[in-house]
């Protein structure tokens, strides 16, 4: 099967620009796979999904190792963000 994976801020610097990137699985693979894939592929964001730098996102929802993906999964790729100061303001 093939994927499109949505990559977020300094992940597209890391392909070249690009928003997505297209890979190939077979059905049942894990998400474990699709790291193993990157490492070999894209070793910089291997390297950062290994480390758990990045979270992966299946559907909206953060998916572990385990997590069994299919061909009608949106998967992205979630860099570290940082929220504001925790203070609000009045307008």
């Amino acid at each position: 099967m093939t994927l499109h994976v949505k990559l977020f801020g300094m992940l597209k610097s890391l392909v070249g620009d690009q928003t997505d990137v297209t890979v190939a699985l077979t059905d049942g693979n894990q998400v474990r796979d699709l790291i193993v894939l990157f490492q070999a592929q894209y070793p910089k964001i291997g390297e950062l999904l290994l480390n758990k730098k990045v979270i992966v996102s299946i559907n909206h929802e953060i998916a572990h190792p385990e997590t069994t993906i299919s061909s009608t999964d949106e998967i992205a790729f979630l860099p570290p963000f940082a929220g504001g100061s925790g203070q609000l303001r009045s307008t």
